[in-house]
């Protein structure tokens, strides 16, 4: 960019969003551009925005504006529209007043045939009356590219879901507005968002449980099973009233509400429980039963809904191995302890891709830091998500964190969530455009790792020199994670050196940078390109890096000096194939 110009400054670019979460092949991509002018004269002005995939220029736009004084203005630049599978895009943005760039801004947006290609799930919880007329919070959700929205315990009871009521009180004792609900579903239709309608699958007010005794499911004590002294718990069978009611139930929501679909949770318990139909005894094994409920539900959505979204609660990765292959829309897994490293994720990750044979895997991996802060302050809440967004991401997964005005989870009762400090909403933004900028790449359903066997040891088709490293995620190195396919080969470098455990969820001291990295990869074919990325430098924009090839007793390697690592950054190697 040229040198600003002193007397230009006072014009500047505000934000840069595009216009939905994520647009349709074919669809009219449009992004907004914020400006404003702070001087005391009117300025006539140009946008030039650049769109890149990778390295590479595929668009490009232009627009004049004449600003008046102390004023602020939006404009739409419509980029056209992009005939792809799934590709993630960047839109790098320069403000000129006369030959004067004064000022730059970046954003990204991706462009699929269908949700499910990539699926950013995010969260609302609030829905009482005040909410009215306020679109701030599925805009912020927006602007984090998320297209998939959880609407969570929006509903008057788990066993009735849909209220006639206009306004009505739910088990927790939240005023929830109908209105409301339903506004937001348009909001979130508008912004291109998937909304999800929550539904426990087998979670009953005492009251309904007190009436249907024989659809209760109960403990090996004789007992019902309870949840936090307000639920019993149902059984799910194919044989039980409950099964078919529940089903019912969600697709009331989807019809008379106009949900998108549903968010199938459960608690992690009871994993077997007794039943009493017909006052038969009878031991029913749950990992079994879901996905029968799941091909209910589908079936049901199916029938009163186009391209419904179907998500299943496997929480703490339970049970993943009888559900992956039902026909939900992703692997979903909450994470809970004993997962708590960092290499615990990529177990889980890896697992669901091989069950799963091509479902996108999201991981709600809440972030306790934000809420209970320890020695390093809400600093070390903030260190924390760049790392666990980096680790989930370069693993090729999503990561269920975000909603509602700057909203973070913090733990598994979404209404108590906790609140980004305002300093921090430009590096969360940051971070989800570089997710969706590279997308394509980092979630290509071809690569597979190969850091433990490529790598280290007598694994010399890496090699990595002048800093210390991890290829599984320990604790004052740096974790290299390698991914590749045929023709291209992915390194991601999340720096850990200076985490004195390995704790995914635990606070975090800011990293110091790692410099002197040069990274020997053994190729079979000519290199076409070597490219780095970082969501901490630069806009995430891609640097193209200089090579030199050697030939060694194995081969050819190239070899390439890396710049300083802060938190994370990605080397994109493509070959000619």
């Amino acid at each position: 960019m040229k040198e600003l110009s002193l007397e230009k400054t006072a014009c500047r670019i505000r934000d840069i969003y595009p216009s939905k979460a994520q647009f349709l092949r074919g669809e009219t991509v449009a992004l907004t551009v914020e400006l404003i002018n702070e001087g005391d004269e009117a300025q006539l002005v140009r946008v030039k925005c650049v769109i890149r995939e990778l390295a590479d220029v595929v668009g490009k736009v232009e627009q004049q504006i004449h600003l008046l004084p102390h004023a602020t203005f939006s404009i739409q630049l419509e980029i056209g529209s992009f005939d792809t599978e799934c590709t993630g895009y960047g839109a790098d943005a320069e403000l000129y007043v006369g030959e004067n760039a004064v000022d730059s801004a970046s954003t990204a947006f991706d462009v699929v045939s269908n949700f499910r290609k990539a699926t950013r799930y995010g969260f609302l919880s609030d829905f009482g009356p005040e909410e009215c007329n306020d679109d701030e919070d599925v805009k912020w959700m927006s602007k984090l590219h998320l297209n998939l929205v959880q609407f969570y315990d929006w509903m008057y009871r788990h066993d009735d879901l849909v209220s006639s009521e206009e306004t009505y009180t739910d088990l927790m004792g939240r005023v929830v507005s109908r209105s409301v609900v339903e506004e937001k579903i348009k909001l979130c239709h508008h912004y291109g968002m998937k909304a999800v309608a929550y539904g426990a699958v087998y979670a009953a007010s005492k009251e309904f449980a007190d009436r249907h005794p024989d659809w209760r499911l109960y403990t090996s004590s004789g007992d019902p099973f309870d949840f936090i002294g307000i639920f019993n718990i149902m059984n799910i069978s194919a044989d039980s009233p409950w099964h078919h009611h529940i089903v019912a139930e969600y697709r009331k929501a989807v019809t008379e509400l106009d949900f998108d679909g549903i968010h199938m949770d459960t608690y992690g318990f009871p994993k077997t429980g007794w039943s009493r139909r017909n006052g038969k005894p009878r031991l029913e094994r749950l990992e079994d039963q879901f996905p029968v409920l799941i091909e209910s539900t589908r079936e049901a959505l199916a029938s009163v809904k186009d391209d419904s979204c179907l998500i299943f609660n496997n929480v703490g990765n339970w049970p993943v191995n009888t559900v992956a292959k039902a026909s939900q829309d992703a692997i979903y897994v909450e994470v809970w302890k004993p997962y708590e490293r960092y290499h615990h994720l990529r177990e889980i990750i890896a697992w669901a891709k091989h069950l799963s044979e091509g479902k996108p895997i999201i991981l709600a991996a809440y972030l306790k830091p934000f809420r209970e802060l320890g020695v390093n302050g809400v600093e070390g809440a903030e260190h924390g998500f760049r790392l666990l967004n980096a680790v989930v991401t370069a693993h090729g997964a999503y990561h269920l964190l975000q909603g509602e005005h700057g909203g973070v989870l913090t733990q598994g009762y979404y209404v108590d969530h906790s609140n980004l400090r305002p300093s921090f909403i430009r590096t969360v933004r940051d971070y989800c455009d570089f997710g969706v900028r590279y997308g394509h790449v980092t979630h290509d359903q071809l690569l597979r790792d190969v850091s433990m066997t490529h790598a280290d040891g007598d694994n010399l088709e890496y090699a990595f020199i002048g800093f210390p490293y991890s290829t599984y995620g320990e604790a004052g190195k740096v974790w290299t994670i390698i991914r590749e396919r045929e023709g291209l080969k992915l390194i991601h470098s999340v720096n850990l050196t200076s985490a004195s455990e390995d704790y995914w969820n635990e606070s975090k001291e800011a990293p110091q940078p790692v410099l002197g990295r040069v990274f020997t990869i053994a190729v079979d074919h000519d290199v076409d390109s070597i490219f780095l990325a970082s969501p901490d430098h630069n806009s995430g924009k891609t640097v193209v890096l200089e090579y030199r090839m050697e030939t060694n007793s194995r081969g050819n390697v190239a070899i390439v000096e890396l710049p300083p690592l802060l938190y994370w950054d990605l080397l994109i190697v493509k070959m000619k194939v």
